[in-house]
């Protein structure tokens, strides 16, 4: 996280000229003093969403990554359990490659 904070929070056009806010959800990676220390020398405030609060304050995660992860998962699912093809080293095949959108 502090990489990303470096790399990409820090170098945000027009980023440094004013006082911002960065809103996190409260996984622990967010949460340690370096990340903290690195807002706040850009003068950012961290703003943490509680733990349970996803579904209410993050509708991006519920409308689109939710349903988006349960496809990918079932797949996936369906993937594992079907008879596989081998290579003719003896490993399975890749999965084909076909867009979670087109079912």
């Amino acid at each position: 996280m502090v990489d990303w904070v470096k790399t990409v929070w820090a170098r945000r056009p027009g980023g440094l000229l004013l006082p911002s806010m960065l809103v996190l959800d409260s996984v622990r990676g967010h949460l340690v003093d370096r990340v903290r220390d690195e807002l706040k020398e850009l003068r950012t405030d961290l703003a943490v969403i509680p733990g349970g609060l996803t579904s209410i304050l993050q509708r991006l995660d519920v409308s689109l990554n939710k349903p988006f992860k349960d496809n990918v998962r079932r797949l996936y699912t369906t993937w594992m359990a079907g008879g596989h093809q081998l290579t003719t080293g003896g490993k399975i095949k890749v999965a084909v490659l076909q867009s979670p959108y087109c079912e």
